[in-house]
Parts: C-alpha cells; sequence; structure tokens
C-alpha cells in the first residue's frame, strides 16, 4: 500500500519469523506481518523506555537511600527490576 512515510527494509530471517508465530499463537492476531512488526516496534520502545526510567528511579532511589544512611539491600527485588521481560 502506498505510503507519504519512507519504509524501513527488515531481513524476515527464521528468528523473526519464529518471533512473529509465537506473538501469533499468544495473541490469536492474524496481522500482515510488516503491520505486527511494526506494532511491536511502537510497542516495545515504549516498553524499553519504561524500563528504562524503572531502572533509573531505581538507582536514584538505592543511592537516596544510600545516602540517608538507610541503605538495607534487598538482592531479590533488584534481580526482579534487571529481569528481562516475562522472566519473573
Amino acid at each position: 500500500m502506498p505510503s507519504k512515510h519512507p519504509r524501513i527494509a527488515v531481513t524476515a530471517d527464521a528468528e523473526l519469523g519464529s518471533a512473529l508465530e509465537r506473538v501469533r499463537a499468544a495473541t490469536g492476531t492474524h496481522e500482515p506481518d510488516a503491520t505486527l512488526v511494526r506494532r511491536l516496534a511502537v510497542g516495545g520502545a515504549e516498553a524499553e523506555i519504561q524500563a528504562g526510567c524503572g531502572r533509573r528511579a531505581a538507582a536514584e532511589a538505592l543511592l537516596a537511600a544510600m545516602d540517608g544512611g538507610e541503605f538495607a539491600l534487598d538482592l531479590a527485588a533488584i534481580d526482579r527490576l534487571n529481569a528481562p521481560p516475562g522472566a519473573t
């Protein structure tokens, strides 16, 4: 379909095909590949930004606690914050 926006070439290798099939199996979507890739890229960008904000907030809270003498390190909580999405 014609678009006024420039296109981005994405190699449809086995890894991408497998990822798209896993998403389809999990969500039941029947979107065309390009539509699904775009939706996942936009959503993934937002998730990555939120994860970065969460890591930054956690580091700031840790530094504030260390500066305030209230340091109580919760290694399990740190592991959960640093785990990839869906790993917990």
